[in-house]
């Protein structure tokens, strides 16, 4: 049909937080038209909240809880764009977000990767924060140096390869891009920003990389049942490489301010790595029982 958006985004929330609204409204404000569809679990009204803030969007509520795979998927479905993106309720899309993206897959790329941004770049700790997980997203990073993700895809991918794993607790995007051949991998775009809403305590950031150290070692364990998993030290080792990291992917009072958090990286890597290491055996030990 003429006039239909050529990008879906998919937004997808947990419990229908308050900020969930602005990351629709950051979607909303793109300079061309987007089909917007909200996947919501775990409880509370998305609907509702969307509403109260005058935003009118496809919204999918659903009770229990979904891991990101299953969001995806549900996002997926709900809609017919040719290409589909996707962005989590606690980040922001820069203005031209969707716009280089429709650029980049309009000139015949399948899958069109992004950098990301810190929404504090003058604290300290939001600094550790985005650097210990975003360190490979920075958006001066040259191709061969950047990580791909926060990607958008052509939806024939997805009827060629399959749907994301619902079952992963986290990396269903990793995985998904395994089954990809390489001429399919995503390229890397820094121009297309998102702003990651990043602790500024340092008990929330502790607190925040243990949970994801927890997550990614489930992971690796689940993938490396057969032998032994060593993801403390697959984590811990990013502490020698963010300093060249930042080097290159920052400038300016960014890169100075994100120096000046480097001993808090240290100290989140170490609670990252801990929790990885307690995620790997639980997962080594659930994919015994299967």
């Amino acid at each position: 049909m003429a006039g239909r958006p050529d990008l879906a985004v998919v937004v997808i929330g947990f419990r229908a937080p308050a900020v969930l609204a602005a990351a629709v409204r950051s979607v909303l404000d793109q300079n061309v038209p987007l089909e917007i569809v909200v996947v919501n679990s775990g409880g509370g009204n998305a609907k509702a909240l969307l509403a109260d803030c005058g935003i009118d969007v496809t919204v999918i509520d659903v009770e229990e809880r979904l891991f990101a795979g299953a969001a995806r998927n549900r996002g997926i479905a709900a809609t017919q764009a040719p290409f589909v993106a996707f962005l989590a309720d606690d980040c922001l899309a820069c203005p031209q977000w969707a716009e280089i993206r429709l650029q980049r897959h309009r000139e015949g790329e399948a899958a069109v990767a992004s950098a990301v941004l810190n929404s504090h770049p003058r604290n300290l700790v939001a600094c550790a924060a985005h650097l210990v997980t975003y360190m490979r997203r920075l958006p001066g990073l040259p191709a061969e140096k950047a990580q791909r993700y926060g990607v958008s895809f052509d939806r024939k991918l997805f009827e060629r390869y399959g749907a994301f794993d619902e079952r992963l607790t986290s990396g269903e995007d990793t995985e998904f891009m395994a089954r990809l051949p390489q001429a399919l991998q995503p390229v890397w775009e820094p121009r297309i920003l998102t702003i990651h809403r990043n602790e500024t305590s340092l008990f929330g950031l502790l607190a925040d990389q243990y949970r994801r150290g927890r997550r990614y070692g489930a992971y690796l364990g689940s993938l490396e049942a057969e032998r032994p998993a060593r993801p403390f030290r697959k984590v811990f080792h990013d502490r020698r490489n963010v300093g060249a990291l930042i080097k290159e992917g920052l400038s300016g009072r960014d890169r100075a301010f994100a120096r000046l958090s480097l001993p808090i990286v240290w100290l989140a890597l170490f609670a990252k790595s801990l929790g990885a290491s307690a995620g790997a055996r639980h997962g080594c030990k659930t994919e015994g029982r299967r």
